[in-house]
């Protein structure tokens, strides 16, 4: 097998990207992890910079501007507000880089037509991860008991790390006259499973929603298309329990929440920081401040380590411009890819879209998913074997 260039370039970034993404070790597990990162960081500003003519594309000129200024409104709001975290310049390039890495490995994918080869690294990279992760939280105990102390950091890093995976092979499926196999019925057992008995109630409730959505998504595809209704449910769903939390009061929701769930009305405590979110957003609204300063400023206003809601949590760290510039990103993909979007993707941007009711769907898997719209959609290349 002859390893082309173009092939070989794919196969780097892709693996940088899912490296600056997805994985955030704890440190206790492997010291200077965050080192490494900044240095993945500075290698894909090498190879975009190397690689320069595959990003000047007319076709892209669009979505690239719009990723530009995403950069500059990312970097702004973390330098404006550098004293928080005492971090330095080379810290906020990185925090940059992160953002919109996976546009920058998609759209390179994209433009030597080799979407295949970074989907399957993308899917060899996730499945490996969790493995790992599955393997060491069983055999430590740490799954269940230790929620905030596993390998890849919390039970929502593991989770949905596990529910992409199962889009990723579900994309490679949607050609096939037989989308639904052994093996994607297998992964989303897994993933289903691991969101149980790592109690990340959220993450189980967004493999019901994406199967659902995946499955019937035919019924309602002229709807979901449209990317209005996106963005009118975004903004329903991630300010709903704040202008009415008596909606879980409410008799089938509050026998859903208490009885299959097993939650108290409060979500986990989350009405409590909701009391509080808004006073955090009007705080610095229009750049937010950064993403590396979310948590703390989450915690010490909001009184929770991060906001729990999607949209609230994507103003604490860029602000409204920086929000409003991830939603028209959204929007350009959605019609981008009109023609050809892919069923497993669209599925699990409005499976993040809900769910962002009541937790930070709408940060880095989100970014992705849009990245994967924009430049990947329908999984042409796999229609040959099976």
């Amino acid at each position: 097998m002859v390893v082309r260039k173009k092939q070989l370039i794919t196969f780097i970034m892709t693996v940088l990207m899912f490296h600056l993404s997805f994985i955030a070790f704890k440190e206790e597990y492997f010291v200077g992890f965050l080192k490494i990162q900044r240095y993945a960081a500075i290698a894909l500003i090498g190879l975009v910079f190397i690689n320069i003519n595959a990003f000047i594309k007319k076709e892209n000129c669009l979505i690239n501007i719009i990723l530009i200024l995403l950069s500059v409104s990312v970097g702004y709001s973390s330098w404006m507000n550098r004293d928080l975290s005492g971090y330095g310049l080379i810290n906020i390039i990185f925090a940059v880089v992160k953002t919109v890495a996976p546009f920058i490995a998609l759209e390179y994918a994209c433009e030597v037509r080799e979407e295949k080869t970074a989907i399957r690294v993308l899917l060899a990279c996730t499945l490996i991860y969790c493995f790992i992760a599955d393997v060491h939280g069983f055999s430590t105990g740490v799954i269940g008991q230790d929620k905030g102390n596993l390998l890849l950091g919390n039970k929502f890093n593991l989770s949905y790390l596990h529910i992409f995976s199962v889009a990723l092979y579900a994309n490679m499926r949607e050609e096939k006259a037989k989308k639904v196999n052994t093996t994607l019925i297998v992964l989303w057992g897994i993933a289903f499973f691991i969101a149980i008995t790592s109690t990340c109630t959220t993450a189980a409730v967004a493999c019901v929603l994406f199967a659902v959505l995946y499955l019937f998504q035919e019924k309602f595809e002229k709807i979901i298309l449209n990317p209005i209704v996106a963005i009118v449910l975004i903004l329903f769903c991630d300010s709903l329990l704040f202008i009415n939390s008596a909606i879980l009061t409410w008799g089938p929701i509050n026998s859903f929440i208490v009885d299959f769930l097993n939650e108290d009305t409060t979500l986990t405590g989350r009405m409590t920081i909701y009391q509080n979110v808004l006073k955090l957003l009007m705080m610095n609204p229009w750049f937010g401040f950064g993403a590396e300063n979310n948590h703390i400023m989450s915690y010490t206003v909001a009184r929770g380590g991060n906001t729990q809601n999607g949209l609230a949590d994507i103003i604490v760290s860029y602000g409204i411009v920086g929000a409003f510039l991830i939603l028209t990103i959204m929007c350009i993909a959605m019609v981008k890819q009109k023609d050809r979007y892919s069923k497993s993707y669209m599925a699990l941007l409005y499976t993040f879209i809900v769910i962002s009711m009541v937790e930070i769907t709408l940060g880095s898997y989100f970014l992705i998913v849009l990245a994967l719209l924009m430049f990947i959609g329908k999984s042409t290349n796999y229609a040959e074997g099976d």
